[in-house]
């Protein structure tokens, strides 16, 4: 006689062993895609949403004697990138990012209230619907209570105000303020509509899988059959099929006439050995993990080997580490190699930290090297006091300028 034990196991074998064949709901309601209860069609809303935080850093607050700082934040609606995103009933255009700008004003926005530092954030279009909060802490990672604005004077945007002398205590005596911004951002609804109850199983690219695949490949040294020369005599083997693939000039440099592909190999000596290993990772493989410590010289090898993603990726990390030492440098890399928001964040933050930056090494070689145009750029937004939004320049990418020796 089976007791109660062996009929468990027995019944859990049977439904392992024919669950194909059974088309009962108990069997077959992991599969449904749609609501728990049985339906014929079923449709499903969502709300989408999206949360975002961003932190600043602020060095030498105490210091800062300008009206204010400012910085801004992009986010896209990516609505594509989730795993079970619904497909909307009626297709869309694909959305441009929305420019959040974050602005601190060291001692208020204006006489009444210099005693207070305001913390703003405003969107450049008026139908977003967001919610933000501020928290701000100092390097210890230590956060200071700050107040929302609920007053009735109209003001541009969300504000959080705290009084300037409790603030500076709370930075003493690092004097570094860390503002964390988070936003909400609520989009569209979206609707999913399906006649069908089973879910079809979708099966995701194995991106991950070819990077790893390609990384060991690259670093085996195994089927190499190109060259490149670097300076002091160091080389390094690839292979011509992915340089090709990868970049329109090693396309152009690898056809069947040309020197290098008749010799297999190229001599490059003015790019650091370090630099064009970090290049051919990204090739390769679209990762860069040493991008903090090479921005600038990738920058300059990414618009030279048309490696668009690279450019965008370096172009990004230094637009978000602007600094008072490096904004003038950063800003003639960038011009030299049309990187054009950096190009305007650079502009930007210099007039915004203009007693900061020229007392600099790199203002000094940027009037010095670079002239007029630059200068003349700089001056109007400053002029302007809209460092951000400054119509001095088009968005159209501008003729190279030769590179200096005083910025290499």
């Amino acid at each position: 006689m089976i007791n109660f034990f062996q009929s468990s196991w027995l019944l859990l074998f049977i439904c392992n062993r024919y669950s194909t064949s059974i088309h009962s709901p108990l069997f077959v309601m992991a599969d449904f895609a749609g609501p728990l209860r049985p339906s014929d069609s079923w449709s499903t809303t969502e709300v989408r949403s999206l949360t975002h935080n961003h932190v600043w850093t602020i060095r030498g607050f105490s210091n800062c004697d300008v009206r204010y700082l400012e910085t801004s934040v992009k986010i896209r609606d990516n609505k594509d990138g989730h795993r079970d995103q619904p497909v909307p009933c009626a297709s869309s255009h694909e959305p441009s990012p929305i420019t959040f700008r974050i602005r601190l004003h060291p001692q208020g926005n204006k006489e009444s209230n210099k005693d207070f530092s305001f913390f703003q954030v405003f969107c450049n279009t008026n139908n977003t619907k967001y919610r933000a909060k501020f928290s701000v802490y100092n390097c210890r990672n230590e956060e200071i209570p700050t107040t929302v604005y609920t007053g009735t004077q109209q003001l541009h945007g969300y504000f959080e105000y705290i009084r300037r002398d409790l603030l500076l205590q709370h930075l003493s005596p690092q004097d570094e303020l860390q503002l964390n911004l988070n936003l909400t951002v609520t989009f569209d609804t979206v609707t999913k509509c399906s006649q069908n109850m089973k879910k079809m199983e979708t099966i995701e690219p194995k991106y991950q899988e070819i990077s790893k695949d390609l990384e060991l490949f690259m670093n085996s040294n195994k089927l190499t059959d190109f060259k490149i020369e670097l300076n002091e005599g160091r080389e390094i083997n690839c292979h011509k099929v992915i340089l090709a693939a990868r970049s329109p000039v090693f396309q152009a440099m690898l056809e069947p006439h040309t020197e290098e592909s008749k010799t297999g190999r190229v001599v490059i000596e003015d790019i650091d050995y370090e630099v064009m290993q970090e290049m051919l990772l990204y090739i390769y493989t679209g990762k860069t993990p040493n991008l903090s410590m090479y921005a600038l010289d990738l920058l300059a090898v990414a618009d030279r080997f048309q490696l668009q993603g690279l450019k965008d990726m370096a172009d990004q990390h230094l637009r978000t580490s602007l600094v008072a030492d490096t904004a003038s440098r950063n800003l003639v890399y960038a011009d030299m190699h049309n990187a054009t928001e950096l190009r305007k964040d650079a502009i930007s933050f210099i007039a915004a930290n203009m007693s900061s930056v020229i007392a600099t090494e790199g203002w000094t070689q940027l009037v010095e090297k670079q002239g007029p145009p630059l200068v003349n750029e700089i001056i109007n937004a400053l002029v302007c006091d809209k460092p951000s939004t400054s119509t001095s320049y088009s968005d159209a990418p501008s003729a190279k300028r030769a590179r200096l020796d005083g910025f290499s």
